[in-house]
């Protein structure tokens, strides 16, 4: 196992997927450079100095993370540090603004009913069932943006739709900053101190969608979201003013404490995401349908089980012989293909040979994904850094 580790680590040059050369690097970086300025270009030419600042150390980051992934062909150890650092800005951010907005991160029920509240993408499963039901969005939000609420349902179910259909559950690794808190706490041990997990766990976010979509259309109220969810720790929470709303905010605290932190510190997966998360199953759907899947040359593996101990998401099935294979569970993160030794999990288009040089669709891959990132995740990072640096500044 240790000689393993020692040929993974001096490998970096020959992982499938890594172009030859600076050159090709650098060309497939300029492109993403380019966007990230064009979709920062409020920040790089009409904001503040503060906002200037911010918005080039964001351009820089982004372009830096996709050189390193471009050269190197490693794609889980940068695409991680971004998603983190997405994860970890994303609510010093939002709190930022709920505080300069109310003074406060909780928010009374008055301002729910007048559509004051962000649309979680969370609350997306929900949607459709109490939708025809009643032909009402039944969460307390706008259906469009406002001038004091642009995080509108229509917005957030196009943007939706869209990585979805780019990245499949790679949502789950590139896009959604809840993940980047869950992996953030998730990667502070090197090992797992609780290493066995009964996979049957997997099939628990199943259950969960169901009770909340049951739940929802029952009470033609967001389920999910007044009872379950994690996220309202770190994000805005009804105002404490009742008993009912004080277990609230209890259930809120301890889910968050349990299945985001704790839970990611002692087994290095991340828990929410493949245990409770009412989203999940739907994202992993819709790797169906997506063209771009990891999986593994059977004549390559070595049956090391090296990526089945990396994946955090326990995406990874034994197949006949020993063989890994990826299951529809997978994020796309990609730590299984850096981990083995033998190159035999590797970026793919659905339906072609292993012969196809992996190059290719590794590189298709990144670039369709960056170019969502960037432009989801690249705004989030920039307004938070404004923040801070106008607050040290």
């Amino acid at each position: 196992m240790a000689e393993m580790l020692a040929t993974t680590n001096n490998r970096i040059q020959s992982l499938p997927g890594a172009p030859k050369n600076w050159w090709v690097s650098l060309l497939w970086t300029l492109p993403m450079v380019i966007w990230s300025m064009m979709v920062l270009s409020g920040g790089l030419f009409r904001g503040s100095l503060v906002e200037r600042v911010a918005a080039i150390a964001t351009v820089a980051f982004l372009a830096g993370v996709f050189l390193w992934m471009m050269r190197s062909g490693e794609t889980y150890r940068p695409r991680s540090i971004f998603f983190v650092a997405l994860g970890f800005l994303f609510p010093v951010g939002f709190i930022w603004e709920l505080i300069a907005q109310r003074g406060t991160m909780s928010i009374s029920l008055e301002q729910m009913l007048l559509g004051n509240t962000p649309f979680c993408h969370l609350a997306l499963p929900m949607m459709a069932l109490p939708a025809l039901l009643s032909k009402t969005i039944i969460f307390p939000g706008s259906i469009l943006p406002k001038p004091d609420n642009p995080h509108a349902f229509g917005a957030m179910l196009a943007l939706w739709v869209g990585a979805t259909l780019i990245l499949g559950r790679g949502w789950c690794s590139w896009g959604c900053f809840f993940g980047g808190i869950e992996e953030g706490f998730a990667s502070l041990r090197r090992k797992p101190l609780w290493a066995k997990i009964d996979r049957r766990w997997t099939l628990f976010p199943w259950a969960v969608l169901t009770v909340v979509v049951v739940g929802t259309a029952i009470s033609l109220a967001p389920f999910y979201c007044e009872w379950l969810c994690p996220f309202k720790t770190v994000t805005e929470f009804p105002a404490v003013t009742s008993l009912r709303t004080a277990v609230q905010f209890g259930i809120f605290t301890t889910l968050f404490a349990g299945i985001v932190v704790v839970l990611p510190l002692l087994t290095k997966k991340r828990t929410q995401c493949s245990f409770f998360c009412p989203l999940g199953p739907v994202q992993a759907l819709a790797n169906k349908i997506n063209i771009f899947e990891l999986k593994t040359d059977p004549d390559r593996c070595v049956s090391c089980g090296l990526c089945e101990k990396a994946c955090p998401f326990m995406a990874i099935d034994r197949k006949e012989g020993g063989v890994r294979q990826v299951n529809m569970y997978c994020s796309r993160c990609a730590a299984c293909a850096d981990v083995c030794p033998k190159g035999a999990v590797r970026f793919r288009i659905k339906g072609t040979p292993f012969t196809v040089n992996s190059s290719v669709p590794r590189m298709m891959f990144l670039s369709a994904t960056w170019i969502f990132a960037t432009m989801f995740g690249g705004s989030i990072i920039a307004n938070s850094l404004a923040k801070i640096l106008g607050h040290l500044f």
